[in-house]
């Protein structure tokens, strides 16, 4: 009997919810693999269906994520690929996370990209995904349904570059308000990096963290948040740059 695996990596929430979005039009059973925690070699049948969601960071499948959803394998497993990014720019994400399915096995059988209020530049695409979106979702929920059945893989011709365009650490500086910090810890239990000392939740190690957002998205107080200079000079050109509507994006 056939299952739905949602496999996603979703610091602040959106991928995954665009994950469950899709899997919301399937009757199958389902099971989730939050990459954000879950890091342990897994293997899937062939009548399994994933569907899975990467953000984009720069142009690319954030490493950790990466390094994670590698260690899953398929067995000509039937696969969903969706790369979910700020309304900026999707560059070679999807197609990483298409060819990284098939090599471990996935047989891939529809992609799209998808828009979410964006993660650090809160004031680029509010409220994505929004009704259009969701219909939009559903729409290829639907599609790929179909696509299932007729017992096709992917045969669109997904953009992107190879070689990739090389991974880019932000120069973002992530601060802490000790005044609102409760000392709670979760910030450091979530962090896929590590890079929040065990009994220091004020410090992050900048060398370490890959500005995925998840601690910020995690603190209850609204404690943490990025600063500095690179942000702040960068923020309004950003905002400018991307103001104008993406779409969702489907290849079957």
């Amino acid at each position: 009997m056939s299952k739905i695996i949602k496999i996603y990596f979703s610091p602040s929430q959106t991928t995954k919810r665009v994950i469950e979005q899709i899997a919301s039009n399937f009757n199958e059973t389902s099971e989730a693999y939050d990459l954000l925690h879950f890091d342990l070699e897994k293997d899937f049948k062939k009548d399994d269906i994933a569907i899975v969601g990467m953000p984009v960071f720069a142009g690319r499948i954030p490493k950790s994520a990466r390094n994670r959803l590698a260690k899953l394998k398929g067995n000509n497993t039937k696969a969903i690929a969706v790369a979910n990014y700020g309304n900026a720019h999707v560059s070679d994400a999807l197609l990483e996370l298409v060819d990284l399915l098939r090599e471990n096995k996935f047989d891939v059988i529809a992609a799209a990209t998808t828009v979410s209020h964006h993660s650090i530049f809160d004031s680029v695409a509010v409220g994505r995904p929004d009704e259009n979106d969701i219909k939009k979702i559903n729409e290829f929920s639907k599609k790929c349904q179909e696509k299932i059945k007729s017992g096709k893989s992917l045969e669109s011709k997904i953009p992107g570059n190879i070689p990739y365009v090389e991974y880019k650490q932000l120069p973002f500086e992530i601060a802490c308000d000790e005044t609102h910090c409760i000392f709670c810890y979760d910030c450091i239990s979530i962090c896929p990096e590590n890079a929040i000392p065990e009994d220091d939740p004020v410090n992050t190690d900048l060398n370490m963290c890959s500005r995925c957002t998840a601690c910020i998205n995690i603190c209850p107080e609204n404690a943490r948040s990025f600063t500095g200079e690179a942000f702040e000079s960068k923020k309004p050109v950003f905002e400018e740059a991307n103001s104008e509507r993406k779409e969702v994006e489907i290849f079957l």
